[in-house]
């Protein structure tokens, strides 16, 4: 078979795949995305639409790695096979690891349930999405420690440097694979990262046979202030014609004064009919400082504008919510008195920044791991290892001070990317310039 023939035939699969999953998926999605925007009459449109086209640009994001290393030069491409290879012995070590614990704490929720194989293969396939963004950092650290040090153990990186490269040309490719890991969280934070972290409690609650609940206790006044909700529970198929549980509903008149309160055990919505159905209300009546209460026995109908969509807004909390969400909130809610913006806002910017930790990872173990004699192998672990806790340490602190005020939300999402980026660029200068790093933090620290 020719070479240029050969060449072509892993980027021809993957893309095929792409497109067979594009095909299956997306119009799924879409569909998904157009209940949301029927039962959230005020969200922000083009945010949700983006989903689908998102998505498909996922399926394709293999495609793409795999023409980017055919094009790629004989260096670049042995650089990059080290690199997968311990790459992937790493994430798959780390996955199997939060795997195995992760069903070792939950496996007693699922043995209660006679569907128990297909809630467990419905917990872990929507939770992939938030597994592969929490662990996909700590992959690039050890696999590029595990790749450059051997790589300079067995004097590669110096012969590679002999033939003019410098240390950037030669992190180059890896430094690619850390940009297209990076589009990869971004898009998984986009929605569906956030999503399968909302669904996990929901899914051990079902297992468990106790009726889930996407939210409680949430409170709620309609855009022209003439109705105020208390909804004790929502369940997590709300969206579904689940009805919504102990609801409490204060009527105001033109005055801004009470005139109903009505009490019920529960309320449900109707798509269709765009109408809200309670069940056997309990209705206090106020006129003229004066209570009437009726226990009515039927059902009543009522003809309100607002959606169970619209009322579990406020309640949602943010750490839950993805972008779609976030901005539809804070378009909406921005001055609402019962919420906080600065969480909603913080987490709106952290679910950006926060991807490019990939990116710095790359940046941070590339002049760690290049080492030109073999002493060094172990120190340039360790400081690995040592900055990786702080980006830990930062990446949880920061986003707490922009919660509660102490920090913009756009400083607190993005101070722990700006502060390793810089180290990252002190780190790559020593390198290129040969001066020593594990050896000088070591007298830094001991001075």
């Amino acid at each position: 078979m020719p070479k240029a023939l050969s060449n072509l035939i892993w980027p021809t699969i993957l893309l095929l795949l792409g497109g067979v999953a594009s095909y299956l998926l997306c119009p799924v999605e879409s569909a998904a995305v157009e209940q949301q925007i029927i039962g959230y009459p005020n969200s922000v449109v083009p945010a949700y639409k983006l989903r689908p086209w998102l998505l498909a640009f996922t399926f394709f994001i293999p495609f793409v790695a795999s023409v980017t290393y055919r094009l790629s030069d004989t260096l670049d491409r042995y650089t990059i096979k080290v690199f997968l290879n311990a790459f992937a012995i790493c994430f798959g070590a780390l996955f199997i690891v939060m795997f195995l614990e992760d069903i070792q704490d939950n496996l007693s929720d699922f043995k209660q349930n006679d569907q128990m194989m297909w809630l467990l293969g419905k917990h872990y396939l929507i939770k992939l999405p938030s597994l592969l963004v929490f662990i996909l950092p700590y992959s690039l650290m050890l696999g590029l420690l595990w790749a450059l040090g051997k790589m300079s153990k067995d004097q590669e990186i110096v012969a590679m440097i002999q033939t003019g490269r410098s240390v950037t040309r030669i992190v180059a490719p890896l430094i690619g694979f850390g940009i297209l890991s990076t589009l990869l969280c971004i898009i998984f934070s986009y929605h569906w990262a956030p999503y399968a972290d909302s669904q996990e409690k929901s899914i051990l609650e079902e297992a468990r046979g106790i009726a889930t609940s996407e939210a409680r206790h949430v409170a709620y006044q309609n855009t022209d202030d003439t109705r105020h909700w208390y909804v004790g529970a929502f369940p997590a198929e709300h969206q579904h014609g689940k009805p919504l549980k102990s609801v409490s509903i204060s009527v105001l008149d033109e005055k801004k004064h009470l005139s109903q309160r009505i009490i019920t055990k529960s309320a449900s919505w109707s798509v269709d009919k765009r109408l809200w159905e309670l069940e056997s209300p309990l209705v206090f009546t106020f006129n003229q400082g004066k209570e009437q209460v009726t226990n009515h026995e039927e059902n009543l109908t009522f003809d309100w504008s607002e959606t169970p969509y619209q009322i579990i807004n406020p309640g949602l909390k943010p750490p839950f919510m993805g972008i779609p969400g976030l901005t539809s909130w804070l378009s909406n809610h921005r001055d609402h008195p019962l919420s906080d913006k600065r969480s909603y806002l913080t987490h709106w910017h952290y679910r950006f920044a926060h991807p490019f930790i990939c990116m710095i990872t790359i940046m941070l173990a590339a002049p760690l791991g290049i080492v030109f004699n073999r002493r060094s192998v172990g120190g340039g672990v360790a400081v690995a290892i040592f900055l990786c806790a702080g980006m830990i340490f930062c990446s949880s602190v920061f986003p707490t001070l922009g919660e509660s005020g102490h920090l913009p939300p756009f400083v607190a999402a993005w101070a722990t990317n700006v502060l390793f980026t810089i180290v990252a660029m002190v780190l790559f200068h020593r390198r290129m310039t040969g001066q020593p790093i594990y050896q000088t933090i070591k007298n830094w620290f001991a001075s």
